[in-house]
């Protein structure tokens, strides 16, 4: 995925890197974007759907039940998980803990460097496909 196509339709990002390697935010294109210390400065702010905070981590921060917590109520974020053997070995497993908080998978970052999860309140339907009445019982349809 093109992080720098995503993030030139959005407006207000902020970057939190969870990593040591503070290199990893010029690897991605990420210097230039305010940093933020923690989740706690967005604990009680409402976001629009332009506004995006971006968590870059490794598979250690997706068992810090903190991180999910306090991102509750932000409307738009993009975690990037570094690309490493650990989280590749484990994938199904990681991929579908994420999609159980909302997140949707898009592959690899450009540069292969990060597993790319977002979630985006504004692309969720209103009314899914399943609660169509074309897709479940339909009584005009029982004797076909």
């Amino acid at each position: 995925m093109k992080i720098t196509q995503y993030l030139k339709n959005k407006k207000n990002i902020k970057i939190l890197c969870l990593v040591d390697d503070k290199d990893v935010l010029k690897n991605m294109d990420l210097a230039d974007y305010n940093n933020i210390n923690s989740l706690n400065d967005y604990a009680n702010h409402l976001f629009s759907d332009n506004e995006l905070v971006v968590i870059i981590m490794n598979h250690k921060h997706l068992f810090r039940d903190d991180i999910f917590k306090k991102n509750f109520g932000l409307q738009n974020i993009m975690l990037l998980v570094l690309n490493d053997e650990e989280f590749n070995k484990n994938m199904t497993k990681y991929t579908n803990m994420l999609f159980s908080y909302g997140y949707k998978y898009f592959g690899l970052s450009d540069n292969d460097r990060a597993q790319v999860f977002i979630y985006d309140i504004s692309e969720y339907k209103d009314n899914p496909d399943w609660l169509n009445n074309k897709n479940w019982a339909n009584p005009e349809l029982w004797e076909k």
